[in-house]
């Protein structure tokens, strides 16, 4: 079994000591997209940075796993945004490595590949007429019955503006399976940040006269390095390097305790020794949990965890080499069905024909959103395969007699989750948080803020405008990227 820590580091990559003599101290906790980048921004600025990453090497989720000749990204991400500073940021960095690759996705309903995000009234086709009908007079009836409705739950938010029977149908059972919870549990904030067009009357719209600022639901292209997402995390620790940062990687974060002059941070280091690192700020990027846990119990840090109750996702990724040349033209393909055990697959070739070692090979990383202690992530990896690829082989997506090589990645901390109450608890962490002005949050996990990875470089801008804010930059106000996954 492959854990995520597991993955061998490159021995191309030496740890390094900074020899900064100006400027701050900073520790950046997590070596992740967020941690990466604040800490690349840091050094081009004249600061020392130490970067804590408990893996066994940097990146996270953003990672290219390599086995073979085939790259698979962990849980896959495409960049795309509105904001031109972020896409310059990233052109800058990859420069030729970076590619526009078109977007094709299908959602699987009703024993049929629907467009995806879904386009209605055209999706209604896969059913009956009256089916169909039932559907749009649920919608209006919506209109009427609904208006008063408050915007309490993922379940309120999509019945006010869409109706209970499309909710029944397109956005309960994906939504359900990605969570592991009940839709009435989940918060409506959800909804409102990730649906991207807010009710069927304003999908016909778009249909007809797109918007100028397209929603992330909606683009027909994004940007790829041409080897894979962790070309960025990768490139991002080799500028780290060079302008002489330091990373850790297999390091134990094991306290991270505020002192008059700044921080302490005890790590016990890839050797078994312990280290203490003196900063003048530190920088999470991982779980707020942790960070929390790593702060001393008599300061108050472990009532405030237990108070905040904030949970994350976690992920298993199932990367499958086939010994066929396509499987479809699909950027991603989703599969909302609970009997089926996977939720979401994209085809590495169909980004960069580089995924894979031979043009007659193709491959496909399928994710199963399941949690540590569920059934399925306990399953054994060779039973995890068997039982995806029997339910893809009878609803004939491959066939049995395609799959070459598998590996099985099981990722803790994917998503932050959005349980009803979660905002208040988390108001309740961020004012603990705050009496440390030098302790910042930053990115998807450690703000526990689901964002794209452009809304990560996003936050990290905001974070270096707020530590620096003699250097603004021309940076444009954080934009929101809608997407229903």
């Amino acid at each position: 079994m492959l854990t995520y820590d597991s993955v061998e580091r490159s021995p191309a990559v030496q740890l390094r000591q900074y020899g900064s003599d100006g400027g701050q101290r900073f520790v950046v906790l997590g070596g992740g997209l967020a941690g990466l980048a604040t800490a690349r921004e840091l050094l081009t600025r004249g600061h020392s940075v130490t970067l804590i990453e408990k893996g066994s090497e940097v990146g996270g989720l953003a990672r290219t796993f390599e086995q073979d000749g085939f790259r698979f990204d962990i849980g896959g991400h495409r960049f795309h945004s509105n904001n031109p500073t972020v896409v310059q940021w990233l052109k800058d960095l990859l420069k030729t490595d970076l590619l526009t690759v078109p977007r094709h996705s299908h959602i699987y309903l009703n024993q049929r590949f629907v467009n995806y995000p879904i386009q209605f009234p055209g999706a209604l086709a896969i059913f009956s007429p009256a089916k169909a009908a039932h559907m749009v007079a649920s919608y209006l009836s919506a209109k009427v019955t609904e208006r008063n409705r408050q915007d309490v739950s993922f379940e309120d938010w999509v019945i006010k503006r869409y109706g209970r029977a499309l909710y029944e149908v397109f956005f309960q059972p994906y939504t359900e399976k990605v969570w592991g919870i009940a839709c009435e549990e989940l918060a409506a904030t959800w909804a409102s940040q990730r649906i991207g067009l807010p009710s069927m009357w304003e999908m016909l719209k778009h249909a007809i006269a797109p918007a100028k600022n397209t929603p992330a639901t909606a683009i027909s292209e994004f940007y790829y390095p041409r080897r894979g997402f962790g070309m960025i995390p990768a490139t991002l620790e080799r500028e780290i390097l060079d302008m002489g940062g330091m990373i850790h990687t297999s390091a134990k974060l094991i306290a991270c305790e505020p002192i008059e002059a700044g921080f302490q941070v005890s790590v016990v280091l890839e050797n078994g020794v312990q280290r203490t690192i003196h900063a003048d700020c530190v920088v999470s990027s991982i779980p707020v949990n942790a960070l929390l846990q790593s702060i001393p119990e008599h300061l108050g840090s472990h009532e405030i965890l237990a108070q905040a109750k904030l949970e994350y996702r976690d992920l298993i990724c199932l990367m499958v080499a086939l010994k066929k040349e396509q499987v479809s033209t699909d950027s991603w393909t989703y599969f909302p069905h609970r009997n089926l055990m996977f939720g979401r697959t994209h085809e590495p070739k169909n980004w960069s024909p580089e995924m894979v070692p031979d043009p007659s090979y193709t491959s496909l990383a399928i994710e199963i959103f399941s949690s540590r202690g569920e059934g399925s992530w306990n399953l054994p990896d060779d039973e995890i395969l068997k039982t995806v690829v029997d339910q893809m082989d009878q609803i004939g997506w491959i066939k049995k007699a395609d799959v070459h090589k598998n590996w099985v990645l099981r990722v803790p901390y994917a998503y932050p989750v959005y349980r009803k109450g979660y905002a208040e608890n988390l108001t309740v962490v961020k004012d603990y948080l705050s009496q440390w002005s030098n302790l910042h949050l930053v990115g998807r996990t450690g703000s526990f803020h689901y964002m794209n990875s452009d809304g990560v470089i996003e936050d990290v801008f905001r974070l270096i405008e707020e530590l620096f804010p003699q250097e603004a930059t021309a940076v444009q106000p954080l934009i929101v990227s809608g997407r229903w996954m």
